[in-house]
């Protein structure tokens, strides 16, 4: 097979297997394969280049997060409907988005070319976070070589970080500690969603959306209580990507001689 095929290409294992991407195996995995190491970097990387434009040239800014959130969307949906279509999902509407961040794929780029003021509170932390998390679990680097899904896959999940860090340097969007709620009830919509689809809608699957059903942390940390694990994981991310940012407009604020930025809220 030439690289074409390989990259593109859905095989399946034997008659009645539903076919899927070329795999080997002979990756390093996660924290072992310098590959995911390279990809944290990158995404710090443009998320610093990105804020910087949108901020600097608030034209070029808002046409590339408008082209990037198009190319987004359209790549998702026609690789997702292929996949349903082709019977890489079993059952077909497996190819429907249901963890966070294949929905956030979707929802995040209509927010930002239609401007949904309401939405991007929640859309665009909860958007941060599922791409920050799954950036730090580093589930591609179990093959060698890397196909379409895995390339789509590590591109949509840095999108999902580096496009709203640009909006707020276009001054679209802005971290507000009054608004937490807001991301609360996101959360728990997409709770709600993942838990209509392994209860009711997959039933007799045993699927695992947003592995509310199985504990879905690393060596089974937790283990049965590994909810107060994502609670706190979440707990914590929340004071991150809040905190942060408030943290550094102080200390640049103190370096400047300048009075201190205030959270808001």
């Amino acid at each position: 097979m030439n690289f074409f095929e390989l990259f593109f290409g859905y095989f399946s294992d034997g008659p009645g297997d539903p076919p899927s991407q070329y795999w080997d195996g002979l990756g390093k995995g996660a924290y072992e394969d310098w590959r995911h190491y390279a990809w944290m970097i990158l995404v710090i990387l443009l998320s610093v280049v990105g804020y910087q434009i949108a901020k600097r040239k608030p034209k070029a800014g808002k046409i590339l997060v408008i082209s990037l959130s198009s190319a987004l969307f359209i790549t998702r949906l026609v690789h997702q409907t292929f996949r349903g279509i082709a019977g890489v999902e079993v059952p077909w509407f497996g190819a429907l988005p249901w963890h966070m961040c294949t929905v956030l794929t979707f929802v995040l780029p209509i927010v930002i070319v239609f401007d949904i003021k309401v939405l991007k509170q929640a859309v665009y932390v909860l958007s941060i976070m599922g791409g920050i998390i799954t950036i730090l679990v580093g589930d591609y680097f179990v093959d060698l070589f890397l196909p379409f899904s895995a390339m789509e896959g590590i591109t949509a999940h840095t999108l999902l970080v580096v496009l709203p860090i640009m909006e707020i340097g276009l001054g679209n969007f802005r971290l507000e500690i009054k608004k937490y709620w807001h991301v609360l009830a996101g959360m728990l919509v997409f709770m709600g969603w993942a838990t209509l689809a392994n209860e009711v809608v997959f039933k007799g699957y045993d699927p695992n959306y947003m592995y509310l059903r199985h504990n879905g942390l690393p060596g089974n940390i937790g283990g049965d209580n590994y909810f107060l694990i994502y609670i706190g994981i979440f707990l914590l991310f929340s004071a991150a990507i809040y905190g942060l940012p408030i943290a550094y407009k102080k200390l640049f604020a103190k370096k400047n001689s300048v009075t201190p930025v205030h959270a808001e809220g």
